[in-house]
């Protein structure tokens, strides 16, 4: 029979609170790794989610049945698909010149931060306005389908990530219009601000990246 001692898992041991005692608040740092720890994650889970599209690319062009893997008649719009990943690219550049300036404590961090939220849905706007101008859907061949799949559900992505940083940037927007007043409970925003938008900053970067990727690999590939 194992003992008393036995049977306690390894690990710190938290100290009892009596009754009536009230419990302490958490870490002032533990929020800010939770999120930033969450951001990684979702990196990862991003990963294998566009893994799948890229798998199917190269597989769909590989095996290239009955030579129906890109008819003639499908070509993206290169114009507009040059338009979409420059918006892409520089909302994700901007966004990290907002993040830096949060951290050095400086407030002038929210023009880039509205830029950025602007050109990413403006890179939004330049993919559906290609659906509406391409001549294919997404069964005129494997290519057409790989293509319509690929690129909605990256901009049902980047349409997310802009809600998570415009909240950001509302948040800050709010705050400087109508200050805590002194019997308030918040008199430092951006110190609230700034793991979430550090977070949403790290997850948009990457996102861009996959971006550049998608973009190489369905329009010059």
């Amino acid at each position: 029979m194992a003992s008393a001692s036995e049977e306690v898992p390894p690990g710190p041991r938290l100290t009892p609170v009596g009754r009536g005692v009230e419990i302490p608040p958490e870490p002032p740092g533990a929020g800010a790794r939770a999120l930033s720890v969450a951001s990684r994650l979702l990196c990862g889970a991003t990963t294998f989610f566009f893994l799948a599209f890229v798998f199917a690319y190269f597989y769909l062009r590989s095996l290239d049945q009955d030579r129906m893997w890109r008819g003639a008649h499908v070509h993206p719009d290169q114009a507009l698909g040059g338009v979409f990943v420059a918006c892409i690219v520089l909302s994700a550049a901007l966004a990290i010149v907002a993040g830096r300036l949060m951290k050095s404590g400086s407030g002038s961090w929210l023009a880039p931060g509205i830029a950025s939220v602007v050109l990413g849905l403006a890179a939004v706007a330049a993919q559906c306005i290609e659906y509406t101008l391409q001549d294919f859907g997404p069964t005129r061949g494997a290519y057409a389908s790989v293509f319509c799949g690929w690129s909605g559900f990256y901009l049902i992505a980047v349409l997310a990530t802009m809600y998570w940083l415009e909240t950001h940037v509302a948040t800050e927007l709010r705050a400087r219009r109508a200050p805590a007043s002194s019997a308030g409970d918040v008199h430092e925003p951006d110190r609230l601000i700034a793991p979430g938008l550090d977070a949403a900053v790290f997850y948009w970067g990457f996102l861009a990246a996959i971006g550049v990727l998608t973009y190489v690999t369905l329009y010059l590939l």
